[in-house]
């Protein structure tokens, strides 16, 4: 007879863009199975122990431990524990419209619906974790879609990003370092905490830039500190200490340096030249004559 460990389903409220529908573990007897059946959610199962076999459409899929499978709505499915190491999995269902982009970050393509979850054990956590806060409430609501990103994050864990249509690896690269730039060019961020944060050798990552961008990190993390630094010596009133701090640098002497050695100005001298001519402020442009490569990252 088959054990079911646990089930429940989940009423949403708050999360629109992905959010949890049901969940559940149950340990299989041997040759039990569920369909042919149509669902009409995304559900993923991750088996935890034993093996069985995942059928979708005419394609059939052998599943053990460490593997999973992914049941797409409006799509026939079976699937059938073994009959001597039946298996245990666990399981969650999953909706939304942003669904579609975890499930390229995961590598599941709709002719390819299976996956591999690195830790099967944190997985199992994940789903009783899910489940012991089934009441009603919206703390419980926040508190599973918090567990249910952590779920993701572990079967995108291993999975190497996708290339985007005409992309290279370099350019990938490139894109995540510029991207990283974007997000921190205000904190006291370096090169080589850059080349930590996508696994690469600094040197390796000097020269991927100078090939695609004819900047090295460096010369081009101070160019955008100076981009968005003309922007608010322009269109705010702060003091330049500020404006230096808000920038990424510590203090008024490295942020002039810096500063003159790209725009061939002090930050005083050039917020005085490029305000109006009434003492207003300027909302044009100020880098429309640079042909700087700063790209738009999804």
């Amino acid at each position: 007879m088959d054990f079911l460990y646990s089930f429940s389903e989940f009423d949403n409220s708050i999360f629109h863009d992905i959010y949890t529908l049901f969940c559940g573990i149950q340990e299989c007897s041997p040759l039990y199975s569920y369909g042919p059946a149509v669902r009409d959610s995304y559900i993923f199962h991750i088996c935890t122990e034993g093996k069985g076999t995942f059928f979708s459409g005419e394609e059939s899929f052998p599943i053990e431990a460490g593997q999973g499978f992914l049941i797409q709505p409006g799509k026939i499915s079976f699937y059938q524990a073994d009959r001597e190491d039946p298996w245990t999995y666990v399981w969650i269902s999953i909706d939304g419209p942003r669904l579609p982009e975890f499930l390229e970050l995961i590598g599941i393509q709709q002719d390819l619906p299976i996956f591999s979850c690195p830790d099967t054990k944190k997985a199992k956590s994940y789903i009783l974790d899910i489940l012991d806060h089934n009441k009603i409430s919206y703390h419980n609501e926040v508190y599973i879609q918090g567990v249910l990103l952590q779920f993701l994050s572990l079967l995108i864990k291993k999975t190497t990003l996708p290339l985007r249509k005409n992309e290279t690896m370099a350019d990938m690269y490139v894109n995540q370092a510029i991207s990283y730039i974007h997000k921190n060019y205000q904190n006291p961020v370096s090169v080589q905490e850059i080349a930590d944060y996508l696994s690469l050798n600094r040197s390796y990552l000097t020269e991927l830039f100078v090939k695609t961008v004819h900047f090295s990190p460096q010369q081009f993390l101070m160019k955008y500190r100076i981009t968005k630094a003309t922007e608010l010596l322009l269109n705010t009133d702060l003091p330049i200490q500020h404006i230096a701090c808000s920038c990424g640098y510590s203090g008024n002497y490295a942020f002039t340096k810096a500063f003159k050695k790209i725009t061939g100005l002090s930050p005083t001298l050039y917020r005085k030249e490029k305000k109006g001519e009434k003492g207003g402020l300027s909302r044009q442009d100020p880098h429309k004559d640079e042909k700087l490569y700063f790209t738009e990252l999804r």
